[in-house]
């Protein structure tokens, strides 16, 4: 390419183009956000399929690929006129799976910004001398003007933007703080006062800036304004954010006080010049036999509240530690384990009276590389007196020395943010006068096997404790001004005291009243963002998320598609399709590291704040196929383990699931009870996954789960609403695709379960259609239930039906008989056909003599229920037979039919309900007060647990019988 056809690409800014010195247009937005994501990727090549998700955020058009690489030829006869329509492309290249910008960084601003900070970093090793600072100073701000608004103006609200623009925007902060360091330098103290003013009025927050004012006005003999500057630092973090400052800057402070004028220069990228030489008068350099006592706690915050009970349990574990006191705190990002320990540690610094030593080690935390031990010890062993000459150079050797140094003092060690064991051991003394308390996400369960620490969870703060930190950040008058959006606050940061700090923040200019508004509104992590705050939640949650293996963040981030409560370990094996072991290991870590609460065995959830983080992950990272996947997967876990258990729960029925598929693995149950437990159990996630199913690839679940969940829903629990919402949407994909068998299945359930709550009339119109599909396709079975359901919709349920009932119903029972003996080798249909005698042998009992024929079909039909082992069906006719010997006057044999039900329907609690009050009125009636009592005081603390379809008339007896 000649020199005429130089290219320039512009994104410090609204995306610029230039060829040979001319600006050109770039083409329309999408085409535009190409050329940026590659800008963006600086040389690397970008995945086609990246390209396609980040263009058209996961709803492309029909046929993304052919619109992107129009949008690619576009742009190359932009960048490359002179290139030959088919010619070989130089500049926006096609390589392997994707496509890649070749341009010199000098080419793109934002390349060649970076560039620069880098000739920068390079300058360092020529430490504080003028000249390094100079050549700094022009580079530096020659490459700030490079900058002609925000980076990537234009996208600034998308995703795949979203890290390139952070990342540029620290990388500003970081040239500017530059600028004012290498002003130090350089003895333009003025200057470099005015540049650092500037940098806090930006950020309010951030560290560095605070200290290189501090230095600058230090440097210019203003000291009293400099230690001014750290102090309102400090009273920032704390009221805004309820931090402490770095530890750095504590030192500094320090330092400032006691005018000690050691050089800081090597914690800033070219070192800050040493303070005004001293005057010999006033030099408090401590002479060389001094004792170093250190005490570098950081400061514990003002309005810290609350954890009274975990302060208490810390000095419980330094009281009973056996051998030398260690104890690790862990918890998730944000859970406010530092401000604990360092609160803790100020209460029982008098215990150790050689002094506090605090490391923080970085092991979740922006920067990628933790804190080596090796530097670590470095640091310590200086403050404890070791001349810098004498500190060895191998990590084992200072390890060695430092336990030398300890030996014989009392000391607290306070290692904060660690990352694993690993990091953690070569920091032990090896004295049992010094105590060690370690704060991680993870739960070091290295250092609890081979080093005997105690270990404490630290949990979210439960609603009141949230309440008082409140109250304790913004006052009580604030805090208690609006009780109902203080405790809306109060739940949707779900006990976490770094979101409640982000509110606080938020409502320094609103009230909370405001604040709920907004947090109502705002959805996600988004609802916890300020302005100028670089570690908000997103932040925190990502240091933890970053450290985790590719496999291990991977079941992080799609368990968050879980749409219900919690996720069971072998729902989380089917998701992996990785089995049981290597499953689990991956639940384990993903607990240790307080990415998931293991609340019950084998059974986890997220904080609901890092749930939607982890959503977000997945959204980020997995395709829609990814996710549609996972869902896919989750739904047939919990179908085929529901129809294992419905398996044991109710009478034979044909298989309409289907084979389990490959590496889904569902679960299995040894017996009735277990299987019973586990519906118990797992009944809202069934249904969350189910509610899933509205997808192209979802619908054709809705008919099996139907088929399987409705013995459950109907039979042993009291749920139909639940089945009716299912079962009407499976009713709405059979009739779309004209399947009629579902549909007359799912007619028939939609009525049966109106039959089930007594709304007879409401059920028959579905009977009528079930019916005209049974005759329509020949479906013995579907008209055979249809006609035995509409006979019970005429009799009735749970009562004695009237002449007229049982005259309306005796001729569907008879068809439906008949049509049930025709495919009699089904057990299925031996069951219904002993149901249909119970219709007709109460049209007999309005016969004349006819009340011996009711009681023989009730016995045979009990005869087939007991032979066919139906518990369920078993007692339903003995309900029916307690309430014939009611009504012919035998009291004694209905009581016994009673009881017997009562007996059979142990477990199943809904069920119990009314054989009680069978039993209940039977003794009311009788006049036996002594048996009824009991029994009332059974259905009286059940009335208000128990789901029963009838309960006003459970009530109005109650009611009537106290009278």
């Amino acid at each position: 390419m000649t020199e005429g056809e130089l290219i320039r690409i512009g994104v410090l800014g609204p995306l610029d183009i230039r060829v040979g010195g001319r600006p050109v247009a770039a083409g329309g937005r999408q085409q535009q956000a190409v050329l940026a994501m590659l800008v963006a990727a600086h040389g690397q090549v970008v995945p086609v399929d990246r390209i396609v998700e980040q263009l058209w955020d996961g709803t492309p058009p029909p046929r993304p690929r052919v619109s992107l690489q129009a949008y690619i030829s576009r742009l190359r006869r932009v960048l490359e006129p002179r290139r030959a329509p088919r010619g070989t492309a130089r500049v926006l290249v096609s390589e392997g799976i994707g496509y890649a910008l070749r341009l010199p960084d000098e080419a793109v601003d934002a390349w060649a910004f970076e560039r620069d900070l880098r000739r920068v970093q390079e300058l360092r090793p020529m430490g504080r001398s003028a000249g390094a600072a100079e050549v700094a100073l022009g580079i530096l701000r020659a490459t700030m003007d490079r900058w002609r608004g925000e980076p990537y103006e234009p996208f600034a609200d998308e995703p795949w933007a979203q890290p390139a623009i952070a990342r540029l925007a620290e990388s500003r902060r970081s040239a500017q703080e530059r600028i004012t360091a290498s002003l130090l330098v350089l003895g333009r103290t003025g200057e470099a006062v005015q540049a650092a003013q500037s940098l806090t009025e930006a950020d309010r927050w951030r560290g560095q800036a605070w200290r290189l004012l501090a230095v600058a006005l230090w440097a210019a003999h203003r000291s009293a304004e400099a230690l001014d500057a750290l102090r309102r630092h400090r009273r920032n973090l704390a009221e805004d954010l309820g931090l402490e400052p770095e530890p750095a800057l504590a030192a500094l402070e320090q330092a400032i006080l006691e005018q000690r004028h050691e050089t800081l220069a090597e914690e800033l990228t070219f070192g800050v010049p040493a303070a005004p030489a001293p005057d010999p008068a006033t030099d408090r350099t401590p002479p060389a036999d001094f004792e170093v006592r250190p005490a570098q706690l950081p400061r514990s915050p003002a309005t810290f509240s609350a954890r009274q009970d975990q302060l208490a349990e810390l000095t419980r574990l330094l009281d009973e530690a056996d051998g030398p006191p260690l104890i690790v705190v862990s918890g998730a990002g944000g859970v406010g384990k530092t401000t604990l320990v360092v609160r803790w540690a100020h209460q029982v610094a008098g215990r150790f009276p050689d002094g506090q030593l605090y490391a923080d080690l970085r092991g979740f935390s922006p920067e990628d590389a933790p804190a080596a031990p090796a530097d670590v010890l470095f640091g310590f062993l200086l403050a404890l007196g070791v001349p810098e000459h004498r500190v060895p150079p191998g990590e084992s050797e200072r390890t060695a020395l430092f336990r030398s140094v300890l030996a014989g003092r009392r000391m607290l060690l306070v290692l904060d943010n660690a990352r694993d064991s690993e990091q953690v051991r070569p920091l032990l003394p090896g004295t049992d006068g010094c105590a060690v308390i370690v704060t991680s996400r993870s739960r070091l369960g290295g250092l609890v096997v081979t080093d005997g620490a105690a270990t404490t969870h630290l949990d979210g703060f439960q609603a009141e404790e949230a309440r008082t930190y409140l109250r304790g950040r913004l006052g009580d008058t604030v805090a208690d001004a609006d009780p109902q959006a203080r405790d809306a606050i109060v739940a949707r940061c779900g006990g976490l005291p770094l979101a409640l700090a982000v509110v606080c923040a938020r409502a320094a200019g609103m009230s909370l009243t405001g604040v709920a508004a907004e947090l109502a509104e705002e959805e996600g992590l988004d609802a916890f963002a300020v302005a100028g705050l670089e570690h908000d939640l997103r932040a925190v949650f990502s240091w933890s998320y970053r450290r985790l293996p590719e496999d291990a963040a991977a079941l992080f981030r799609r368990l968050a598609l879980h749409p219900g409560p919690d996720v069971s370990l072998p729902a989380a094996v089917s998701v992996t399709g990785a089995g049981r072991p290597r499953t689990r290991a991956l639940l384990r870590l993903l607990r240790d590291a307080h990415l998931l609460d293991e609340r019950r065995p084998s059974r986890f959830t997220y904080h609901d704040l890092v749930g939607g983080y982890a959503a977000e992950m997945a959204h980020r990272h997995d395709t829609p196929a990814d996710r549609d996947a996972v869902l896919r997967r989750l739904v047939e876990h919990h179908l085929h383990s529901a129809a294992g258990a419905i398996g044991l729960l109710a009478n034979p029925r044909p298989d309409r699931v289907g084979p389990v598929p490959e590496r889904i693995e569902p679960e299995t149950f040894a017996d009735r009870e277990a299987a019973l437990t586990w519906m118990a159990g797992e009944y809202d996630n069934v249904l969350a996954v189910a509610e899933e199913c509205h997808e192209s690839w979802g619908d054709g679940y809705l008919g099996p789960l139907v088929w399987t969940l409705a013995p459950y829903q109907q039979d042993l629990r009291f749920l139909a609403e639940d089945s009716f919402t299912l079962a009407r949407r499976a009713l709405k994909v059979a009739e779309r695709d004209g399947d009629q068998w579902w549909v007359g299945f799912l007619n028939y359930i939609l009525a049966r379960g109106y039959l089930r709550l007594g709304r007879y009339e409401q059920a028959r119109p579905y009977l009528e259609r079930t019916i005209a599909v049974g005759r329509a396709t020949g479906d013995t079975l579907r008209l055979a239930h249809g006609l035995l359901a509409t006979a019970v919709s005429h009799i009735g349920i749970n009562q004695v039906p009237s002449r007229e009932d049982t005259l309306a119903a005796y001729p569907y029972a008879l068809e439906a008989r008949e049509h049930y003996r025709r495919i009699a080798h089904r057990n299925e249909a031996r069951v219904e056909e002993a149901n249909c005698l119970l219709a007709i042998a109460w049209y007999h009992f309005y016969q004349p003599g006819g009340q011996a024929e009711t009681l023989r079909m009730l016995e045979r039909s009990l005869a087939v229920q007991r032979d066919l082992s139906d518990a369920r069906g078993t007692a339903d006719v003995l309900l029916h037979l307690g309430r014939f010997r009611q009504a012919t006057g035998d009291p004694a044999g209905a009581a016994a039919d009673f009881t017997r039900a009562l007996q059979l329907y142990q477990d199943m609690p809904d069920l119990r309900m009314e054989p009680l009050i069978c039993l209940y009125s039977l003794y009311l009636a009788t006049g036996d007060r002594a048996a009824a009592a009991p029994i009332r005081a059974e259905l009286t603390g059940m009335v208000k647990t128990a789901r029963y379809p009838d309960v006003n008339r459970l009530q109005a007896l109650l009611a009537g019988a106290s009278e």
